[in-house]
């Protein structure tokens, strides 16, 4: 249990010290308050777009954080060789990668918490009111997210470079929340063996969106 705090410590510490956390921060924080203006579209009632736009923006900025830190974990300990004196203690190499995990868990909760938090303060702050158990849901859904997002990007580090790793994320999640609905609708159309060929992929692919 102390390997895998000590490892799951450390990315936390490397999150905190790298500047692409606090520019996505930066950077939600502003498309927020463009959000919020209330001549954006001459329309009032801003808090619908704060919403929509605003939960979709924190989702992808989590995304973005847990894939490039989790992406590059494993290869940038074989790249500077520092892999061979953390595998000559008594640790196990599925303790590494599950150290390796478990920081990424935390690190990217880290990151959508603070995120969410944000998002939530601009959504209030115009007048937006919700169901807080929805709230909840949706910050149990960005929670569920991460866990699938940081699983891949941990597994394909496994076997691929950093660049490729990442490149196949988005490309991924893109595929994902572009497809998923057309795969759902065929599914719900279709007859014969096109449901089963189409309900095994809709229900092995992650669902992102």
């Amino acid at each position: 249990m102390k390997a895998f705090t000590a490892i799951a410590r450390t990315m936390l510490k490397e999150l905190i010290r790298k500047k692409d956390f606090y520019v996505l921060l930066v950077f939600l924080g502003m498309l927020l308050v463009f959000l919020s203006s209330q001549s954006f579209f001459d329309v009032s009632g801003m808090s619908r777009y704060i919403k929509d736009t605003g939960y979709s923006m924190v989702m992808f900025f989590s995304f973005i954080v847990a894939v490039t830190f989790s992406a590059r974990q494993i290869p940038y300990e074989i790249e500077t060789k520092t892999i061979y004196p953390l595998l000559a203690k008594p640790i196990t190499r599925s303790t590494v990668i599950f150290g390796k995990y478990l920081g990424g868990v935390i690190l990217s909760l880290f990151a959508f918490t603070v995120f969410y938090l944000v998002f939530s303060l601009f959504y209030f702050a115009s007048g937006g009111e919700t169901n807080p158990i929805l709230f909840f849901q949706g910050y149990v859904a960005g929670f569920l997210l991460m866990l699938i997002i940081v699983a891949l990007s941990i597994c394909f580090s496994t076997f691929l470079t950093v660049s490729a790793n990442i490149t196949i994320m988005f490309l991924i999640y893109v595929v994902i929340n572009g497809m998923s609905e057309n795969i759902r609708d065929i599914l719900l159309n279709s007859k014969g063996i096109i449901v089963g060929l189409f309900g095994v992929i809709y229900y092995l692919i992650p669902h992102f969106d």
